[in-house]
């Protein structure tokens, strides 16, 4: 009984250190969460390497995405992000043209500026990432 509660003991020290919250974010891959608009309740979570687009056309959110959380499943992992990526909306399914919204953390309410049924692709960049 001893030995389990050391276990116990050592994952809740690893939960409180945030170490948890690093699968979504890393130097070549990131999560990003998008949220459909208010009345449909949807959230999908997307995962991106660095510099590659991903396309919704197969998805129910396609079309529909109301708001977008890059690298943390709420607003305060968010802000506790200390890295260079930042994700490019587009209005295509190839991720190309310059029809595109730049998306550095977070973005609430894309109706805002005319993006509610606009998001078709996602492109995730890390500046500072190299290969080793």
């Amino acid at each position: 009984m001893q030995g389990f509660r050391v276990v116990i003991l050592a994952f809740l020290g690893f939960l409180g250190t945030g170490r948890c919250g690093s699968a979504f974010v890393d130097g070549n891959h990131i999560r990003v969460f998008l949220f459909g608009q208010a009345a449909y309740f949807q959230e999908v979570a997307i995962d991106l390497r660095n510099n590659s687009c991903q396309g919704l056309d197969n998805n129910m959110i396609d079309g529909k995405v109301h708001s977008v959380l890059i690298g943390g499943h709420d607003i305060w992992d968010v802000y506790r992000r200390d890295d260079d990526w930042y994700c490019i909306l587009y209005d295509n399914y190839e991720c190309t043209g310059e029809d595109k919204l730049f998306v550095p953390g977070g973005a609430n309410n894309l109706r805002t500026v005319s993006w509610e049924n606009r998001v078709h692709g996602v492109l995730c960049i890390n500046d500072q990432w190299t290969m080793d």
